[in-house]
């Protein structure tokens, strides 16, 4: 089955929900954005137009004001303006003007107004400036008044002329006048433009009024309306600010803005956001992968140690670090990950000391049930032995065998007495209550008092002891516990070597231990049973004489006391025989 992780679902919410927001983003501009902007830049100008209208009417300017702050407006505003009477016709059509004084001292005015492109760009580059001389040919617009003139050519001397003569009987019409540069109102270049013949089509258009837009003028209202030339096509808003006097409409604001340019901007914009559209989803689609990337990384890096801590395994740490959520979860994972490590530890250990417990409890039970078996039947023997030559002496049995009997039943005691004390003596060395005293002696020393000691067992099977010792160094040990060891594995050599023969104690130095080891010449121990005979009451010779074989606890005796030295110990069979071992520390 297959499955999706957390990085797949996360790159997919993240790319969907900013694929969504982007998408309705790009959506309303394209649905919205031109209608909206319009509308912005419509209600904008309403309420500059409005501005200019009601300055115009308190503060009554002087035409050269007039003529700058119309000027200013279509500057600012990129519209084109016009103050009209009520039938439309221009008031101040001479709005872009140089002003020249003749030598009589007489002022015109030079309207810039009716140039043409060409000679509109050729003015600009001239950069005519206050105080040059010019000479201009035209008409003028009153020969009465002389007050406007109308240019075709404007010459300045060192300059390229300024427009073109007329040719035929319209150059000879021509009047000439000349003088210098005393003021001058020129556009930007982007004011001459078509713009201004979009507000002479307006004015055909709009004049003369209809009577709607009379009743609306007459109520002081402005008209606001999107406008649409017949020809072109071209697409404008003309807004008409009418200006009271008396009640009535004395004078007209025209305006017209062009809207021919957010419509082909939003042409231009719909195929721009065609390609950064597209350019956008690529790029929305990487960043999602590769935040999806970065925050799930830690995310899969806590999965894995957490599967692995599913499993018991405890040993991956995580090396996320920050001071974050991550960087928290990952700490308190990681003292998850050591509580449970320590506890499960702990849990084994316990579980192990229970089953050591538990295994220690049934060798303990079958011990008791192998000691009760074993003493039983150990005494049972000498006590029926015991039992018989008293029911003899009780019969009155004759004086010659009375003192046999009395020996036997006085050997029979001896051994139960001896078999009895090995028995509680085992029995406190596996309750493991006894505390040695150790203290520094030499083994060698030791090892000839317990030989004095076994003269009459030595001699009984002409045995000899053979005590090897070279460079000795005394032991650390319990001297009387010790001397035990030596005397029961002494014992056990001579029940089982062969007579005449000579027993070997060896002393040996062994690192920091001194070793020491008994061999006798006799009859080897089969391999099966060399583990074995260090359990008590067990015997290799199964049909031993009474006489020659022990109690049975001696081993099992040394062991004890050999363990709680921690000593290491051992027996194996040899060419002569058989070799006990055991090292105690310097």
């Amino acid at each position: 089955m297959s499955k999706r992780g957390v990085t797949f679902k996360l790159f997919a919410i993240t790319a969907l929900f900013f694929l969504l927001f982007y998408a309705i983003v790009l959506l309303g501009q394209l649905l919205f954005f031109e209608s909206f902007y319009q509308h912005q830049k419509i209600g904008g100008m309403q309420k500059k137009l409005s501005a200019f209208g009601q300055k115009y009417e308190q503060r009554k300017w002087s035409e050269q004001r007039i003529s700058q702050e119309m000027a200013a407006f279509i500057s600012q505003n990129k519209a084109q303006l016009a103050i009209l009477n009520p039938e439309g016709k221009l008031k101040y059509d001479n709005l872009f003007r140089i002003v020249i004084q003749d030598d009589n001292g007489l002022k015109v005015k030079i309207s810039l107004f009716f140039l043409f492109d060409s000679e509109k760009n050729d003015l600009l580059q001239a950069n005519l400036k206050r105080g040059e001389r010019i000479v201009v040919e035209g008409y003028y617009e009153d020969e009465a008044t002389k007050d406007l003139f109308y240019p075709v050519i404007i010459h300045r001397e060192g300059a390229k002329d300024i427009g073109s003569l007329p040719s035929g009987s319209e150059a000879e019409q021509l009047e000439s006048i000349s003088g210098v540069i005393t003021d001058s109102l020129l556009p930007h270049p982007n004011q001459w433009n078509m713009r201004q013949g979009l507000l002479y089509l307006a004015l055909n258009e709009w004049f003369p009024l209809s009577d709607a837009h009379k009743e609306t003028l007459d109520n002081g209202e402005m008209i606001r309306e999107e406008w649409t030339e017949s020809l072109s096509g071209m697409r404008g808003y003309v807004a008409v600010q009418p200006i009271m006097q008396d009640g009535k409409v004395n004078e007209l604001i025209f305006m017209i803005v062009s809207l021919q340019q957010i419509s082909e901007a939003y042409d231009a914009l719909k195929l721009f956001y065609f390609y950064i559209g597209a350019g956008g989803v690529a790029l929305i689609l990487l960043l999602s992968l590769i935040f999806s990337k970065i925050v799930a990384k830690p995310l899969l890096a806590l999965n894995q140690i957490a599967l692995r801590m599913a499993k018991l395994d405890f040993s991956a740490k995580s090396q996320i670090g920050g001071h974050d959520e991550f960087g928290s979860l990952s700490r308190s994972l990681n003292r998850l990950s050591e509580t449970l490590d320590d506890t499960l530890k702990e849990l084994h250990q316990a579980n192990e000391r229970l089953r050591a417990d538990v295994e220690h409890k049934q060798r303990m039970e079958q011990m008791q049930k192998e000691f009760i078996s074993n003493a039983s039947h150990e005494l049972k023997t000498p006590l029926s032995i015991v039992r018989g030559f008293v029911e003899g002496l009780r019969d009155r049995i004759s004086e010659s065998k009375r003192e046999r009997y009395l020996d036997v039943i006085l050997d029979e005691t001896e051994k139960m007495e001896e078999l009895v004390k090995d028995m509680l003596e085992l029995t406190k060395l596996e309750s493991k209550t006894i505390k040695l005293k150790q203290s520094h002696f030499t083994v060698s020393e030791l090892a000839e008092d317990i030989v004095d000691k076994l003269t009459n067992q030595l001699s009984d099977k002409q045995l000899t002891v053979a005590i090897v010792s070279g460079e000795e160094f005394p032991v650390y040990a319990d001297r009387s516990k010790i001397e035990q060891v030596l005397f029961n594995l002494l014992m056990n050599a001579i029940r089982h070597a062969v007579p005449g023969s000579e027993i070997t104690l060896r002393i040996d130095k062994n690192g920091e231990h001194v070793r020491i080891a008994i061999e006798n010449e006799g009859e080897a121990i089969p391999d099966e049973q060399l583990g074995s005979i260090w359990e008590r009451f067990y015997r290799v010779e199964r049909s031993r004489s009474r006489k020659t074989g022990g109690t049975g606890l001696g081993l099992a005796i040394v062991k004890h006391i050999l363990d709680l030295h921690e000593s290491r110990y051992g027996v194996k069979n040899t060419e002569r025989g058989v070799r006990f071992y055991f090292e105690l520390p310097i």
